[in-house]
């Protein structure tokens, strides 16, 4: 996994060069088609490192991340055409590229929610940087309002299973049955607001 992050990092710097935006969707398309070939299909956990590792379902999301963002780049051809601060757009893509594969592929249940609630900044700077609805600060301040605070009861209900438990191993919490549910339901809270969710999806269509 640390592969494909280090390759995010160090793509970090080919934004702030000239005429470098179709390189950099042409390196993520790439390195989509690699992260294609790098699943061998098992069951549990594969391409383990500190704290990142990769199930099938993370290796999905992953792929779906890569995909969507290399679709935004070629999406974003006025951007580019204009020159409407094409630098910061690819570095933010990138940014919330790098935070998703981080967020997918944690092991560890509080480092899974400290880079899945990282990945609002630059989705928030996406929306008011180059949203294109006169909107967009109100849409950007209500996502950010529902996301931080709705992410809460999850950070309290992550702490009490740390206490519950001992441990916040995903690999290590598959040996404990609960049947709590209002912590199912604290703990839901944070992704129903990024679905976003019936009465929680006003930033939404703004």
């Amino acid at each position: 996994m640390l592969k494909l992050v280090f390759f995010l990092i160090f793509l970090c710097p080919l934004c702030f060069m000239n005429n470098m935006y179709w390189m950099v969707q042409i390196l993520l398309f790439f390195i989509s088609f690699v992260f294609l070939l790098m699943n061998n299909f098992m069951n549990y956990w594969s391409e383990i490192s500190y704290f990142l590792g990769l199930d099938m379902l993370s290796y999905g999301l992953i792929l779906l991340s890569l995909w969507i963002c290399s679709l935004m780049l070629l999406a974003s051809e006025s951007v580019n055409k204009y020159n409407n601060y094409k630098n910061l757009f690819l570095l933010n893509v990138i940014l919330l590229l790098l935070l998703l594969i981080l967020t997918f592929s944690s092991m560890n249940l509080f480092m899974f929610y400290l880079f899945f609630e990282s990945s609002l900044i630059p989705t928030l700077f996406l929306i008011l940087g180059w949203g294109y609805q006169p909107e967009r600060l109100q849409a950007g301040i209500y996502l950010l309002f529902y996301t931080l605070l709705v992410s809460l009861p999850m950070l309290i209900g992550i702490f009490y299973l740390m206490n519950y438990m001992g441990t916040m191993n995903f690999y290590l919490m598959n040996n404990y049955m609960f049947n709590f549910d209002l912590l199912y339901f604290c703990m839901l809270c944070a992704f129903l607001v990024k679905m976003p969710m019936f009465l929680v999806h006003l930033w939404l269509p703004k």
